[in-house]
């Protein structure tokens, strides 16, 4: 259970415009100071000051690209949220609810560098757990080396089929996408390298989200270390994709 002086600095971090901003946009998408910079005119000192707050309190944590290791992106933390929500049910119990579903579902693309196990989760459970309101696809800028097995028997573990994922290159799926209905929705890139480099030009004028994932594959040397950071992966995953689709029905009503 969450203190009672880590609840006020939550209070206190969001009590704030700007900062209550921020973390509205960080909740959408990673992001970089630079970024952050643009999409809230805030001058650098400013900016700085509210992302140490959103830091401090928890809400907020940095990043390093793996593109570029200069670079960092803040993101939200989902284990404050987590513990926020306990909170909140204790004093005003809430049922929890199925994702909800969309009057017009979104085709979204999941694009990593190889469409491995980041974007194969995420299409994986868009489509286990919203299948009301997601139509799920991903694929990689490079070609692949097929579905990875610590991912497969990690998404079994959970109940998550896998019978419909197919490691492909955004080249190979992009005929077939724009024959079934035209390019995606949205664009959710899951890898830094791709953000930052490689988004395919005929994407560039959909609205583009960034998760900053870590590859598990690239998270340690053995089978356990790989299958420890490939379940965590799925629990990122599975919080950011409960808050996008939150966002998505809002934004219907």
């Amino acid at each position: 259970m969450i203190s009672d002086d880590s609840l006020l600095n939550v209070f206190k971090a969001l009590a704030d415009q700007n900062r209550l901003r921020l973390y509205q946009l960080l909740l959408r998408s990673d992001q970089t100071n630079s970024e952050l910079m643009v999409h809230t005119q805030l001058s650098q000192n400013l900016l700085s000051h509210h992302l140490t707050v959103l830091v401090d309190a928890g809400l907020v944590e940095m990043n390093r690209s793996i593109g570029d290791a200069r670079r960092y992106y803040y993101r939200p933390r989902w284990d404050l949220p987590a513990v926020m929500s306990a909170w909140w049910q204790q004093h005003s119990p809430l049922n929890k609810q199925p994702f909800p579903a969309l009057q017009q579902p979104k085709r979204v693309l999941f694009l990593c560098l190889k469409n491995s196990v980041r974007s194969l989760v995420a299409e994986a459970l868009a489509r286990h757990l919203a299948p009301t309101a997601l139509i799920p696809f991903s694929a990689g800028i490079e070609p692949g080396n097929g579905l990875p097995d610590v991912m497969v028997r990690v998404l079994t573990d959970y109940g998550v089929p896998v019978h419909m994922l197919h490691v492909k290159t955004y080249a190979e799926m992009s005929e077939d996408m724009l024959t079934d209905g035209g390019l995606p929705d949205l664009l959710i890139t899951v890898c830094d390298v791709v953000h930052e480099t490689a988004v395919p030009r005929e994407l560039a004028g959909i609205e583009i989200i960034h998760w900053s994932l870590v590859d598990p594959l690239n998270a340690g040397d053995t089978d356990a270390e790989q299958v420890a950071a490939t379940r965590q992966l799925y629990h990122d995953i599975e919080q950011r994709l409960a808050v996008f689709v939150a966002q998505l029905a809002h934004a219907e009503s």
